[in-house]
């Protein structure tokens, strides 16, 4: 059972330091950053704790998100590669260890011949060229069956699958959002056993289930709850607004409570 913003007590969040979020339909309003949403960015980086994106979303989008947003890394393309910058500041990436260079592209490429023999009019996404490891299709133009075909072809090829509000993802890797989010933050030293008083999650989608499976400081925007029926794990608090609105809530919730507990800076 999801609980009301207003549930979050100052306990919840006395120790969090982390706060992991995806970008589309979370942060994002029908694919637009709006003011209210980047406002929310700032106001938690400005509360003294680390914002980090954890996206489907691609290697160069990534890339524009660590440059453009306060924001201390982005994790993207479900897990496969992380964006940081060194301590002069140069943004550099770092693979999943999971993964085969060698043999990486052969299996994207017999990946995209099978789905389109299976599935002619399945499209890639816009920014597929624009990604590293992920391969990402439109999930707009698929009916409910030809979703099902493309995620049991890639299946079969050894992928792994996450499917977000807007994209069917499939990379080849051991990882998925919450392996590459608990790899990055042990390489930072944090502790996997104190996540769940040091780091929260925020999401609107099923692909984020396996964040809100594993972080008990788990949000989602409203759309999480008029959409239930396709969860199966919910997270553990939900805002009253959608999108872009709804994590603004949840960053006002959070920066509340975090300074009721005498902890924010």
């Amino acid at each position: 059972m999801m609980k009301p913003l207003s549930a979050l007590a100052s306990s919840d969040v006395s120790d969090l330091r982390w706060v992991l979020t995806d970008v589309d339909d979370t942060i994002t309003t029908q694919g637009k950053l709006h003011p209210v949403a980047l406002q929310a960015l700032w106001d938690l980086h400005d509360a003294g704790l680390k914002v980090v994106c954890v996206t489907g979303g691609s290697a160069g989008w990534a890339d524009v998100y660590l440059r453009q947003w306060p924001l201390e890394a982005v994790i993207a393309e479900s897990g496969t590669v992380v964006f940081e910058r060194d301590a002069a500041g140069v943004i550099f990436r770092t693979p999943h260890p999971s993964i085969d260079e060698d043999t990486y592209a052969h299996r994207v490429n017999e990946l995209e011949i099978r789905v389109r023999e299976a599935v002619p009019h399945a499209l890639l996404s816009s920014d597929q060229f624009a990604r590293i490891y992920d391969v990402a299709w439109e999930v707009s133009p698929l009916s409910e069956k030809e979703k099902e075909m493309v995620i049991t072809i890639a299946h079969a090829l050894g992928a792994s699958v996450a499917v977000s509000s807007i994209h069917i993802n499939c990379w080849f890797a051991a990882t998925d959002k919450y392996e590459g989010a608990r790899s990055f933050l042990v390489s930072r030293g944090e502790r996997e056993e104190d996540f769940s008083r040091t780091v929260m999650y925020c999401g609107d989608a099923p692909n984020d289930q396996v964040m809100f499976s594993r972080l008990s400081l788990s949000f989602g925007v409203g759309t999480v709850r008029e959409n239930q029926h396709k969860f199966t794990t919910l997270p553990a608090f939900c805002a009253s607004s959608g999108y872009g609105e709804g994590f603004s809530e949840i960053a006002r919730a959070v920066i509340g409570a975090k300074r009721r507990s005498g902890t924010a800076w």
